[in-house]
């Protein structure tokens, strides 16, 4: 998959047409994901594909940003082995998935989800594994935009309305220091530990609320990841932040150098992170 150019054009698209995504195209993309990139190879992950008759109404005041549905042709359901970092997990897989979706002219959305029990309950699903993740999937109206959270409240005047998936975003400097926080990294010097472009387009990566709430410190041959904390943001948000940002860079990172494998928790070495950030994962590159 050409990583670079897809997360360079890929949006987020809650307006879709009302015809069915092509039968061929589904089976490419359901096969994809059983072969594609994941962060564990023993968990094991389920998708079920509903269409729009037997979510949309059912989820119409439970489900989506601020409970606001999104209405869609299709709808894939991720249920996940409940295990460590099943959530993380089931994140890198799906925004994969989402990325080759994009490379078929599929477009989709997250769905933000409180219950995972209900929602399973309210679409007819009995499993015993765990909600992991929810998107919308079918082809985009052309009336779509990309929504950004301007503020921390979820009110209708805090939402801003763009063209395309990139404005407003941190610049490079601002996301990665050097050896601990708050020094600043320099791109020519990323450049030559080829990680330039990981962080590049690390920065077009999707986040709860276009928070940006990741920072990387490189410490020579170790790039942590630290992400901020946010009363706002769920628990199960956070982690498929967190999950989101690992696949953009590992992607990136993977087709430049070499394969990453990501760690979570945290190095021994004190970073001096500020109390409003914490440290979640690190990796070897």
């Amino acid at each position: 998959m050409k990583y670079k150019e897809i997360i360079s054009e890929i949006k987020s698209v809650r307006l879709y047409k009302k015809e069915d995504v092509d039968p061929g195209l589904f089976k490419e993309l359901l096969e994809y994901f059983d072969r594609g990139k994941r962060l564990f190879d023993d968990i094991e992950v389920e998708v079920i594909r509903k269409n729009r008759d037997e979510v949309y109404e059912q989820l119409k005041d439970s489900a989506g940003y601020n409970n606001r549905m999104i209405e869609a042709p299709h709808y894939l359901v991720f249920l996940s082995e409940e295990k460590d970092y099943y959530i993380e997990n089931a994140g890198y897989r799906v925004q994969d998935l989402m990325l080759k979706a994009w490379s078929l002219g599929i477009a989709s959305c997250w769905i933000t989800f409180g219950d995972g029990e209900e929602i399973k309950k309210k679409i007819g699903i009995d499993s015993d594994k765990k909600l992991a993740a929810l998107i919308a999937l079918g082809y985009e109206n052309p009336q779509s935009k990309v929504l950004y959270e301007k503020g921390k409240y979820n009110t209708s005047s805090n939402v801003l309305v763009i063209e395309d998936n990139t404005s407003e975003r941190l610049g490079i400097r601002d996301l990665v220091f050097t050896n601990e926080w708050g020094e600043k990294a320099d791109p020519d010097e990323l450049v030559n530990y080829g990680l330039l472009e990981g962080f590049f387009y690390g920065i077009l990566a999707p986040s709860y609320k276009n928070r940006q709430p990741w920072r990387f410190i490189v410490d020579r041959g170790t790039v942590v990841l630290a992400l901020k904390k946010d009363i706002y943001v769920t628990e199960y948000e956070e982690k498929i932040d967190t999950a989101v940002i690992m696949l953009y860079f590992d992607a990136i990172i993977e087709s430049t150098l070499s394969g990453i494998t990501w760690k979570f928790g945290r190095p021994e070495k004190d970073y001096k992170v500020p109390d409003d950030y914490k440290i979640v994962a690190y990796c070897l590159v």
